[in-house]
């Protein structure tokens, strides 16, 4: 019940600050500033600007109430937009993570919202054939010519990976094995899963960090990968990772 009440406050305090004006028509009428809590958690060391997008944004500007500032800001994403760095149209009540250009104040250089890049997202991989112990690590391993279709089609099964983005920034993976007789040795076997538990926006990258649980129970970041977004759609999503680049789909729920 507090949980709800908090998110209806904050919503409260987002349309009186996004620029409603009385009935005289004088000024708009200018809220509080947002609790960052509301918004996104920021990393030591993060320039992003984090707020939420206000009535008046549209394909050249965006009106942002951030965390830090009681009246909305103007941004000028045109130059964004057209190097293709604009990454989910922004509506009005979005959380959105900014870049801006270091020697224009005005301008964006990255635009996120992250409500858009919050959910689930899947891509499906298929299994290899186990090598033999002792062979080299690059060497192919090949099915027989005569290898039965039957069994091809029982061993080579796609499987689906990916992770849940939430709002708290922890991740869920999703493709963890289940049960133990998946975890059994056979014929064929599927790349590793990455499993993700924070993930972070910072300076224009997001952060995926796998943790481990220690003795007192706390999450311990022991691996951090940094992607970049390549392209966002509503149900698609490529991500550009040091050595890669791996696109997803919007799982439905």
């Amino acid at each position: 019940m507090k949980r709800t009440f908090f998110i209806l406050f904050s919503l409260v305090l987002l349309l009186a600050a996004c620029g409603h004006s009385d009935n005289n028509g004088d000024e708009q009428t200018t809220g509080e500033s947002l609790n960052q809590d509301t918004i996104a958690r920021q990393l030591e060391g993060d320039s992003t600007i984090y707020g939420l997008a206000c009535e008046g944004s549209n394909d050249s500007i965006i009106v942002i109430l951030t965390s830090i500032e009681n009246d909305p800001d103007t941004i000028d994403i045109l130059e964004a937009r057209i190097n293709r760095r604009v990454f989910g149209r922004p509506e009005i009540g979005d959380q959105l993570a900014i870049m801006m250009n270091t020697q224009r104040k005005s301008v964006a250089d990255i635009v996120i919202n992250i409500d858009h890049l919050k959910g689930e997202w899947c891509y499906q991989v298929m299994p290899r054939l186990r090598r033999r112990v002792g062979a080299a690590t690059d060497s192919a391993v090949q099915l027989p010519p005569d290898f039965p279709d039957s069994l091809r089609r029982k061993w080579f099964q796609p499987r689906e990976y990916g992770f849940e983005l939430r709002r708290d920034n922890t991740v869920r993976p999703i493709g963890l094995q289940r049960n133990e007789a998946e975890r059994q040795p056979g014929p064929v076997e599927y790349p590793t899963l990455k499993r993700y538990r924070q993930w972070h926006v910072f300076n224009g990258h997001i952060l995926l960090s796998e943790a481990r649980r220690d003795t007192l129970g706390h999450q311990q970041i022991i691996s951090t990968d940094t992607a970049d977004i390549v392209f966002m759609r509503r149900d698609t999503l490529q991500l550009r990772f040091s050595d890669h680049e791996q696109g997803y789909y919007r799982k439905s729920n």
